[in-house]
C-alpha cells in the first residue's frame, strides 16, 4: 500500500496548479477542470520550436546530418502570388475572414527623426532605378526568422513595390531542425560541422554574417539555387560565398550547373574574412560547393544577388536566440561582416527566449540590448538600425482562460526605451498583433493566425505581421521628409476655436 501510495502521489504532482508548463509535460492525460488549448489535442498537429532556455556554455563542433529545404503547409508561405486588392498591393495585408478583429496598424517609431534615413535614402535611389541601387536588409531574430516566416512575407513583397535584387544570405547547412527559407532550392549533406551563437560557441567568436560557422575538410557537399516551383526567388546572377581566408585553409570545388568544375582557396597569410564569386546569366541556376581537402575549409554561408536595382532580405534567425547571444560575436570580425555585406538596414528581433527566462530585470536586459545595439551601429555605420518587438505569446491563468504572457509587455517597453536611449527605430510587433490578449485571438481566428503552441504565428499569422511591417516600411519611406532623407514629422493638432 505504501508503494501504491507514493506513486499515485507522483502522479499527481504534474497536475498541481503551478505557473508554467513544466509539469504539464508529464501529464498522463488532461486535468479534467483544463479547457484544451486551441489545436494542442489534434494528433496532426505541427512540431513547431518552443522557447529554448540559455544553452551551456560549452566550446566545440557539432556534427550536421544532411538536409533539404523542404517547405511543407506548417512551415513555409504559399508560393504563389496572391492577388492584391489595390494599387498599393506591396503592402497590403491578408484579410481575416472570421472572428475578432486581430491586428492593427502599427508606424515605424523614429525617436530622433532620423534613424531611418540610411534605409530610405537607399530605397529612393533603389526605386528610382539607379543602376547599383541595392538596398540590403539583414534582419536577425529568433526561432520565427529562422523558419523566414515574417522575413519572407517582407522580402516577397519589398520586391514586388521596389525590385527583385535576388534572395539573400543562406547558411551553408541546416543548424537548426526548424532552419527553413522561402523562394530557394538549398541541400546540404552530412560531414558539415558547425559552431553557433546559441552554442557550441568557437574560441574566437568568428561565427560569419549568420551566427554560425562552418568546417568542410572534404567530401562534404552544399548546394544553392533559384526557387524550382512557384512564383518567387526564380532569378540570380550572383553566388557570393562567404568563407574565413587563413594560414591553414582548405580548398573548395564549384561547379554551376550545366559548367564546368573551378576551385579556389581559402588559404592566405593572414585571418580575414573574404567573398568568392561565382557569376551567372541572369535567370535560374544552381551553385554546388564542395571543399576538398588540403586543410580546413571554414565557411559561413552563400548570398544570391542579382545586379538590378532592387532589395535583398536575409533572414538571419537562430533557434533559441537571444539578443545577448550576439555578444558572442567578435566585434572587429563582425564588422568585416558588415562591411562585405553593406547593409542599408540591419533589423534586431528578439524576445521570445528572454521570456522564458525568469524573473525579468529591466535594467540588466537594457543594459545588455543597448550594448548589442551600440555595437550593431559601430559595425554598420552607414545602415538604420531597427528593434522590432517580440510576439505576443499565450498562456493560461488560474481560471484557465488564455491572457497574454506579462513579461512580453515589460520586454516591449524595455526595448522602446532602448530604441529612444540609444537612437534607433522600433516597430511594435506586439501592438501590431492587437495588443494585451492578441495571441488569445490569433488561435481562435479564422484562418488560424496563431499556432498551437501559443507562441508562434501559422504560415498565414507570419503572412499578417510580414504584410504589416512592410506597410510600415512603405509609408515611413513616402512620407519621409525628401530633403533630409527622413521621417516626416507630425502635423500638429488643429487650434481649437
Amino acid at each position: 500500500m505504501t508503494a501504491l501510495a507514493v506513486m499515485l502521489a507522483l502522479l499527481a504532482i504534474p497536475y498541481l496548479p503551478v505557473p508554467g508548463e513544466t509539469w504539464r509535460s508529464l501529464r498522463v492525460v488532461q486535468a479534467p477542470w483544463e479547457k484544451p488549448v486551441p489545436g494542442a489535442d489534434r494528433e496532426s498537429a505541427p512540431p513547431v520550436p518552443v522557447a529554448e532556455a540559455t544553452p551551456a556554455p560549452t566550446v566545440g563542433e557539432q556534427a550536421l546530418k544532411a538536409t533539404e529545404n523542404e517547405g511543407t503547409i506548417t512551415n513555409a508561405l504559399p508560393a504563389t502570388a496572391t492577388p492584391e486588392p489595390a494599387a498599393t498591393a506591396s503592402a497590403a495585408v491578408p484579410a481575416v475572414k472570421e472572428g475578432p478583429k486581430v491586428v492593427a496598424e502599427q508606424a515605424i517609431e523614429d525617436p530622433t527623426g532620423e534613424a531611418m534615413h540610411a534605409f530610405y535614402t537607399s530605397l529612393a535611389a533603389t526605386d528610382a532605378k539607379t543602376a547599383g541601387a541595392v538596398t540590403r536588409v539583414l534582419h536577425y531574430g529568433d526561432s520565427v526568422i529562422t523558419a523566414d516566416f515574417i522575413s519572407g512575407t517582407v522580402r516577397r513583397k519589398m520586391q514586388a513595390r521596389f525590385g527583385d535584387a535576388g534572395h539573400g544570405f543562406i547558411l551553408i547547412a541546416n543548424p537548426w531542425e526548424w532552419y527553413f527559407h522561402n523562394d530557394v532550392s538549398h541541400s546540404a549533406s552530412e560531414g558539415w560541422s558547425a559552431q553557433r551563437i546559441t552554442g557550441p560557441f568557437t574560441k574566437d567568436g568568428f561565427y560569419g554574417l549568420g551566427g554560425v560557422t562552418f568546417h568542410g575538410n572534404g567530401g562534404e557537399w552544399a548546394t544553392f539555387g533559384t526557387a524550382g516551383t512557384g512564383d518567387f526567388g526564380k532569378k540570380v546572377s550572383r553566388f557570393d560565398i562567404y568563407y574565413l581566408e587563413k594560414p591553414n585553409g582548405g580548398d573548395v570545388e564549384t561547379k554551376v550547373k550545366g559548367g564546368a568544375v573551378e576551385t579556389f582557396s581559402t588559404k592566405g597569410d593572414e585571418v580575414a574574412p573574404r567573398i568568392h564569386s561565382v557569376t551567372v546569366p541572369d535567370g535560374e541556376a544552381s551553385l554546388t560547393i564542395r571543399p576538398t581537402g588540403n586543410g580546413d575549409a571554414r565557411l559561413f554561408g552563400v548570398e544570391l544577388e542579382r545586379d538590378v536595382p532592387g532589395v535583398v532580405y536575409s533572414a538571419l534567425g537562430a533557434n533559441g536566440a537571444r539578443v545577448k547571444l550576439l555578444a558572442q560575436m567578435n566585434a572587429a570580425h563582425w564588422k568585416e561582416q558588415m562591411d562585405l555585406a553593406k547593409p542599408a538596414l540591419v533589423v534586431l528581433q528578439y524576445g521570445t527566449n528572454e521570456s522564458e527566462d525568469g524573473s525579468f530585470n529591466a535594467a540588466t536586459y537594457e543594459k545588455a540590448l543597448g550594448a548589442i545595439v551600440d555595437t550593431v551601429k559601430a559595425a554598420a555605420p552607414n545602415a538604420s538600425v531597427l528593434l522590432c518587438a517580440p510576439l505576443d505569446r499565450a498562456e493560461k491563468n488560474d481560471s484557465s482562460a488564455l491572457v497574454s504572457k506579462p513579461v512580453i509587455a515589460k520586454l516591449v517597453a524595455s526595448q522602446r526605451a532602448v530604441a529612444k536611449a540609444h537612437g534607433v527605430a522600433f516597430w511594435d510587433t506586439f501592438s501590431a498583433m492587437g495588443g494585451d490578449g492578441a495571441m488569445s485571438k490569433w488561435v481562435k481566428a479564422s484562418p488560424q493566425l496563431g499556432s498551437w503552441d501559443l507562441t508562434h504565428p501559422t504560415p498565414a499569422g507570419a503572412e499578417v505581421i510580414g504584410g504589416m511591417l512592410t506597410k510600415a516600411f512603405v509609408a515611413g519611406y513616402q512620407g519621409r521628409d525628401a530633403s533630409k532623407g527622413t521621417a516626416a514629422k507630425p502635423a500638429p493638432p488643429p487650434a481649437e476655436d
